[in-house]
């Protein structure tokens, strides 16, 4: 048999105490004092959670911070500030959005390769109007993915 682990709901007040995935238990921190321990219909009182760990052999794991699926990125790259009316060009393969929700103006989320006068100049989340009127590579998720394409660009040269 597992070790049970008691994962917090609500940090330093709930928990829900699982072995190999199955809920069989919940702690519960009293505002009096104390802790509740319940499993299979009984209640058990606790002055203290390490009480709690001795006798049934809880580990205790710490609240994971769930990060945003969104939060300053555009379909996985990354853009500075929030984001609205989110698209996906798909012909063009380019994550775009508006900085506002009423913005006209588009932006193309990640780092890219633009050319101008005739050079690759590096680009942080261009205007989409930019990489309709020039060439460009891209996107890229990171500056250095960026940055290696330029040097093999330089480098074929």
């Amino acid at each position: 048999m597992n070790q049970p682990i008691a994962k917090p709901v609500v940090k330093n007040k709930f928990w829900v105490v699982e072995n190999s995935g199955k809920k069989i238990a919940t702690i519960q921190a009293k505002e009096e004092g104390g802790f509740v321990y319940v499993h299979d219909e009984h209640r058990e009182f606790f002055t203290s959670v390490k009480n709690i760990k001795q006798k049934y052999n809880i580990k205790f794991s710490s609240i994971e911070k769930i990060k945003k699926e969104n939060s300053k990125g555009v379909y996985g790259y990354p853009i500075t500030g929030k984001s609205f009316n989110e698209i996906w060009d798909v012909q063009r393969k380019l994550p775009i959005y508006t900085k506002t929700n009423k913005s006209k103006s588009q932006y193309c989320a990640g780092f890219y390769l633009v050319k101008l006068n005739g050079s690759w100049v590096e680009s942080y989340c261009p205007k989409n109007i930019t990489l309709n009127r020039y060439a460009f590579l891209g996107p890229f998720r990171t500056k250095n993915e960026a940055v290696s394409k330029l040097q093999e660009i330089y480098e074929k040269s």
